[in-house]
This record gives C-alpha cells, sequence and structure tokens, in this order.
C-alpha cells in the first residue's frame, strides 16, 4: 500500500486477539504510514460489516486489502492510473492453473475492463479467473452498503453485494493482476508464501558464514579456504576465545576475527556472541576444524529457501566419516534427545534426529525472533535453538550432512555426561516452563 499505491494512511479493523495487532503495527510512524484500528465486536455481520466500520465516513474511494492475502511481484502500481474512477467500485482478478483456488474464493466474469458477473465460491468454473482480495470502493459504495446492512441487520454476503452493481451503471471495475499470489489461511500457505518471497532474491541475499574455534586449531587456514571456495558465502568470520594462538592465521586468511570478552568462555555463549556481530540476512554455523565439507553449504541453503532453519544431522551412516568420533554412544546419546525433544513437544509435529550438530543455516529475522529466549552458556545451546524455533512455531528442516572428525579440544570440553545432562537439565526447564 504505501510503496506501490503509495497510501499514507492505513486504517486495520481488528477483533479477536485485536490487541496482538495493534502493539505489533503500533501507529506505523516506523513504517512510514498513519494507521489507525477499528474494533469490530460483531464478527458473526461477516466482511462486508467490517469494510463498512473501516470505510463509511471517507470523502474519496480507498483501495481495501484483505490481511490474509499475500502478493509477490505483483503489478498493483498500475492501479494508479487505472480507471476505476469509471465505476461505484473496482475488483482485481489473476489467471490461474489451479481450479481449486477460484472455488475457494469468487470467479469473475469479465468484458474489457468492466466486471460482468461476480460469483462467490462457484461450484462450475467457465473460466481461469480468480477474484482478489484488492478492491478500490468510493464514497457512493458505502453509501449503499450501509442502506444494505438498515434492511438486512444480520449479514450481507460482500462479493454476491458488490456482484449486483455489475448490471447497472456505472458498474463495476475489472483489474487484471499479474506476480505471484497466495491465500494464507494456514501454516502451510504461510510457508508457501515464504518460500515464493524468499526464492525471488536468494541469489542476492547476504550469506555469512561464523567458524566456531577454540582458539587452538592449527588448520584453521585450510577450512577457511575451502569454505571460501563456496561462491554463495559472502563473508567468513571465526568467533575465537579471548585467549587463542590462531587469531593471526585467521586474519591472514582473509576471515574476520571475532574476538570475545574474557567473560565468555563456553560454546553456547561463543555461539551468541559471534551471530550477535553479524549483519547478513543468513547465517551458517560450522566449526573451525572442517568437519563439514563446503559442498553441502548449497543442501542448507535450497532447503532454506522453505523453512527459517535448517540443520544438518550427522545420524545418517553412510554420510559419516570411517573413524570419525559420530559412533557408538556419542551417537545414540543424540539420537536419544532428539527423540525426547519430539515426545515433550508432540503437538508441534517437529522431526529431528540430532541434537548437537553445528552446522546449521538460518535466517536473520528467525534467530532475532528467539535470540532473547536463548539462555544457555554450554553446549546445550544448540538444542535450546531447536526448542526455540518450535516455541516460536517457526519450521525447521533437518537434513543429512556428511561429517568428518571433529576436534580434540571440543572433545575433551564437550563430549561427556556432563553435556549429557545439562541438555536434558535445560529440556525439562524448558518444558516445566510451557506448562
Amino acid at each position: 500500500m504505501r510503496d506501490d499505491l503509495e497510501i499514507e494512511e492505513i486504517r486495520i479493523v481488528v477483533g479477536y486477539l485485536g490487541e496482538v495487532i495493534k502493539n505489533y503495527f503500533k501507529d506505523g510512524s516506523h513504517l512510514g504510514v498513519r494507521i489507525t484500528y477499528i474494533d469490530n465486536h460483531e464478527l458473526d455481520k461477516g466482511l462486508a460489516w467490517s469494510v463498512l466500520l473501516a470505510g463509511r465516513d471517507l470523502q474519496g474511494p480507498c483501495c481495501v486489502m484483505l490481511s490474509d492475502e499475500c502478493y509477490i511481484g505483483s503489478n498493483h502500481r498500475e492501479l494508479l492510473n487505472f480507471p476505476y474512477n469509471e465505476g461505484i467500485a473496482a475488483c482485481t482478478v489473476m489467471r490461474v492453473d489451479d481450479g481449486r483456488l477460484i472455488k475457494r474464493n469468487y470467479s469473475v466474469h469479465k468484458d474489457d475492463n468492466r466486471a460482468v458477473r461476480l460469483i462467490e465460491k462457484p461450484k462450475v468454473l467457465l473460466n481461469n479467473l480468480l477474484g482478489l482480495g484488492t478492491f478500490i470502493l468510493t464514497p457512493p459504495f458505502f453509501t449503499q452498503l450501509a442502506a444494505a446492512f438498515t434492511q438486512s441487520p444480520g449479514y450481507v454476503e460482500f462479493v454476491t453485494f458488490l456482484g449486483g452493481f455489475c448490471d447497472a451503471r456505472p458498474g463495476v471495475m475489472c483489474f487484471e493482476m499479474e506476480g505471484t499470489y497466495v491465500n494464507i489461511n494456514d501454516r502451510d500457505s504461510l510457508n508457501l508464501a515464504r518460500y515464493y518471497e524468499r526464492s525471488r532474491d536468494f541469489a542476492k541475499t547476504r550469506i555469512g558464514m561464523l567458524l566456531y574455534s577454540e582458539g587452538v586449531e592449527e588448520d584453521i587456514a585450510f577450512t577457511i579456504q575451502r569454505y571460501r571456495q563456496n561462491p554463495a558465502v559472502s563473508s567468513i568470520s571465526v568467533v575465537l576465545p579471548h585467549d587463542n594462538v590462531i587469531a593471526d592465521q585467521v586474519e591472514a586468511s582473509g576471515a574476520k576475527t571475532i574476538l570475545c570478552p574474557k567473560e565468555i568462555t563456553l560454546y553456547g555463549e561463543k555461539i551468541r556472541y559471534g551471530l550477535d556481530q553479524l549483519r547478513e540476512e543468513i547465517f551458517i554455523l560450522a566449526e573451525a576444524n572442517y568437519a563439514y565439507p563446503e559442498h553441502d553449504i548449497n543442501k542448507l541453503l535450497e532447503y532454506l529457501k522453505e523453512a527459517d532453519t535448517v540443520t544438518g544431522t550427522r545420524t545418517t551412516r553412510q554420510l559419516i566419516e570411517q573413524g570419525s568420533d559420530m559412533r557408538g554412544l556419542v551417537r545414540i546419546a543424540n539420537i536419544a534427545l532428539a527423540k525426547l525433544i519430539e515426545l515433550l513437544w508432540w503437538p508441534r509435529e517437529i522431526r529431528v534426529s540430532d541434537v548437537g550438530c553445528t552446522f546449521r543455516a538460518m535466517w536473520r529475522s528467525c534467530y532475532l525472533d528467539i535470540r532473547d529466549q536463548l539462555v544457555s552458556r554450554g553446549p546445550e545451546l544448540l538444542a535450546e535453538m531447536t526448542v526455540e524455533i518450535m516455541r516460536d512455531r517457526k519450521r525447521m528442516i533437518e537434513i543429512p550432512v556428511n561429517y568428518y572428525n571433529c576436534s580434540e579440544a571440543m572433545n575433551r570440553k564437550y563430549r561427556n555426561r556432563k553435556t549429557f545432562f545439562r541438555i536434558l537439565t535445560m529440556l525439562a526447564k524448558k518444558r516445566l516452563a510451557d506448562r
């Protein structure tokens, strides 16, 4: 509305949980618009009543957009030059291949740029024109709508009422929309809309890679060199403890050093500190000893178009290097803790098989949403990330990745019973907090 239609004043009609919307958008000043809110306490009267509440005092034409619709790369801006003022109202349509979309919304029959007939949830389709939720309405339309509620105070079907103006002058204008459209009415359609939006500009998205280091990895230059071979990675940073012996090697290899303060010493707090310094739109986490191959970055990124976070799993035997440390009790412990997460939060339908894999990619927006809930200082942070992503109802996908030997420094520090029980304690606290 702001960018394509040059609209400065927006009215949002709210009902159930309206305070959530008000608290999120506030007065709109931070978005460069003025937002006011209209409370609808009679939701049973339907869409038409909400539209009337918002527009009955307007002195000129207004644009109505239904808030459960997502337009990506659309030509809304062309509406500015469309002769909408030649009708009492204007509707918008889009040509679609899937007739089920039309049957769930409304169909439009048109002659040039005029609507001839509107049919709410048609059973039989005569064309491929899907009626959309963008309308332009004039003051005379609101006058007629108010009169309709006077005659039928309980309910007025909006599309049917609008369609009643098609047969008489000035009639209803019809604008054909282009681009990608998603009607968002469940979590799957929300994820689909995000996929379309992310895919459109994914090649231009900046990707920052953060390597976790214990400060003693002698092969750090080799690791940086390998990851730099992937053209998708915009920058590489290495988070280092305050006391380390490899900072010069990191800088000589062209990567950025993120030096932790002295008081930050454990895995989880160092990861958080490093992520807080990144500014790219996508983060990739890995380890400084090249435990995960460069080419698996592409797997993470491909799935990231459809998810908020993509994590690797090292529990697929065929992808674990012979002689690596991801075997026996270590492998069983990671699987067991992952299945415990599934069990404790079963209604969220998350599926995981590895709670300790550093290798993952996430959108910066996802990290910022859960950042304040990440309180773990140690290696349990990775499992906590999984829990918080799930609790925030975000989408996480787990994929098998190749895994080589982990560093001996990390083994000595974190591959022990203490880590196992730290994760158990964290899970218990989070689950009790939910209850």
